[in-house]
């Protein structure tokens, strides 16, 4: 018997097998699993439209979970408002920020600074740092396609192995955007788990530089990955890190890409001495705020590029509302998951999971990234995910003895395993690296597992040991 179809048989017998489980233990957890299923059907097999997928899956799923029209609808509108409220004022301002980044050179500034600070024997680490900077505030996809045309200039000026340079980078992408406000996932189960922000950056970096480091630069440079050493070209190269009509020094191209997380995380820390005046904190408490973080970056960043370039601000108008235009599918797909999460909560799906869990005798942390990774390879969307498995661990919140940043560390590292052809992140990797499926799979994806399973042990560890 070929191993695709021995893998298909024993697939289905766990499946089977799960689905029993569940229809023993609740009749509405076996209807969660049922609907999910139609819902990974849906979008992986029929390809179909995720935005509809999500909300109909959502409408049958309620229905069947005992909440009436009414409720369900009011459900559905609840939850979608209550994630867009919020995420729709992150997506739209990041998405600003960006694209005047971009217009300004502010990302090409960084990473050449990163890679000449870094020298050239040391260059993956310095685009691996380059990419983390950059992905504080740009999405993964925005941060990816900035970076990627440099990986692949110095690549081939320096005679290297693309995949040498490019999956480096790409992991410190991803890990930033999947573990850090003001990222969707990231900043919506802080704001739900009302978390600290100066402890979720604390901990955070605590997580994200080993995953990075390993994850990209011992994984690229194992067995496992086979790639190109560096050359005597490489070693004598000394053009390659020439930037053209630099319109700001290195140094405030760094600030300014770092901006948002300095004004969240500086009066975050500041809020914690004690008998500050009352005024002071209502001031500080706005600034930390990620929207607002967000409107001071974006402000000062139209303003250097309108000095910069001499540019009126009916000029920098037409920048704006073409960023605005890319997220349009992105805050539909997410409100409607924000839709499912509510209509879960609502029909009591999650004491269900409470008191399986319960049962069961596992720790909310390994539920939060089990969960999280198997919606990943499922959806795709990290972002998905994140939210949907939100939904399902919430509840456990309250019995932890522990910090829940723990917790949303562990849904969004479970967000980042198994990238794979469901997911938009694993085409770009694909097409601008000019990969087939094998190197892909071997690299990229690889890359992905490895490094949320790195996450994920060092988030045990952490755990264990406060």
């Amino acid at each position: 018997m070929k191993l695709d179809k021995l893998s298909i048989i024993l697939g289905f017998i766990v499946y089977c097998s799960l689905a029993v489980f569940l229809g023993f233990y609740s009749y509405k957890l076996l209807l969660v699993f049922i609907g999910i299923s139609a819902l990974i059907f849906l979008i992986t097999k029929l390809h179909f439209e995720p935005f509809l997928s999500i909300l109909i899956v959502a409408i049958i799923l309620g229905l069947f979970l005992g909440l009436s029209p009414n409720t369900l609808i009011d459900s559905i509108e609840k939850g979608t408002g209550s994630l867009l409220g919020h995420l729709s004022l992150i997506l739209g301002l990041g998405a600003m920020f960006g694209r005047i980044l971009e217009e300004l050179g502010a990302v090409e500034i960084t990473a050449k600074k990163m890679i000449s600070t870094f020298g050239i024997k040391r260059i993956q680490l310095g685009l691996l740092i380059a990419g983390m900077c950059i992905s504080f505030s740009l999405f993964f996809d925005v941060a990816f396609i900035l970076v990627i045309p440099i990986i692949l200039a110095v690549a081939k000026e320096l005679d290297l192995d693309r995949i040498y340079l490019a999956l480096p980078a790409s992991i410190g992408v991803l890990t930033i955007h999947a573990l850090f406000p003001p990222h969707p996932s990231p900043s919506i189960i802080t704001k739900t788990f009302h978390l600290n922000m100066a402890e979720v950056f604390f901990y955070g970096l605590i997580v994200a530089i080993p995953t990075a480091l390993i994850g990209g630069l011992l994984l690229t440079n194992s067995k496992l990955v086979k790639t190109m050493p560096i050359t005597k070209k490489a070693t004598n190269s000394i053009n390659v890190l020439k930037i053209e009509n630099q319109i700001m020094s290195s140094s405030f191209a760094i600030l300014l890409m770092l901006l948002p997380v300095i004004l969240i995380t500086i009066p975050t820390i500041f809020l914690g001495i004690p008998n500050l005046p009352t005024n002071i904190k209502g001031i500080l408490s706005i600034i930390s705020n990620p929207v607002t973080a967000l409107i001071i970056s974006l402000l000062i960043a139209i303003i250097k590029l309108m000095k910069a370039k001499g540019l009126r601000v009916s000029s920098v108008v037409p920048l704006l509302s073409q960023s605005i235009k890319t997220i349009a599918v992105v805050l539909l797909i997410n409100g409607a998951a924000g839709g499912l999460k509510q209509v879960l909560v609502d029909s009591k799906v999650t004491d269900e999971i409470v008191s399986l869990t319960n049962g069961l005798n596992l720790s909310p942390i390994v539920i939060s990234f089990i969960v999280a990774a198997i919606l990943r390879i499922s959806l795709g969307s990290a972002t998905i995910a994140a939210i949907t498995t939100l939904a399902i661990v919430e509840p456990l919140v309250p019995t932890v003895s522990y910090s829940p940043v723990f917790i949303m560390l562990s849904i969004t590292a479970g967000s980042m395993f198994c990238s794979h052809v469901n997911d938009p992140g694993f085409w770009l990797f694909k097409q601008y690296l000019n990969l087939d499926f094998k190197t892909t799979f071997k690299t990229w994806t690889l890359g992905t597992t490895v490094s949320a399973l790195i996450a994920f042990v060092i988030i045990l560890i952490i755990t264990s040991l406060t």
